[in-house]
């Protein structure tokens, strides 16, 4: 007799593969604006270091 293959709980239709893909996705837009947050403050620091604080602005 021919046995029938069972699925498991791999298939791509899977939810929880879903939304552990859309958690990775997640963090790394967090990361990523993270990063480039804190490269935007550097960067203005480094054009003008005293322009923000004599004027009361902030890099943000």
């Amino acid at each position: 007799m021919a046995r029938r293959r069972a699925f498991s709980n791999t298939e791509a239709g899977n939810p929880k593969n879903l939304y552990e893909a859309l958690i990775a996705i997640g963090i790394c837009i967090t990361f990523a604006g993270i990063f480039s947050t804190s490269y935007l403050a550097i960067l203005e620091g480094t054009r003008a270091p005293f322009q923000a604080w004599i004027t009361g602005g902030t890099f943000f």
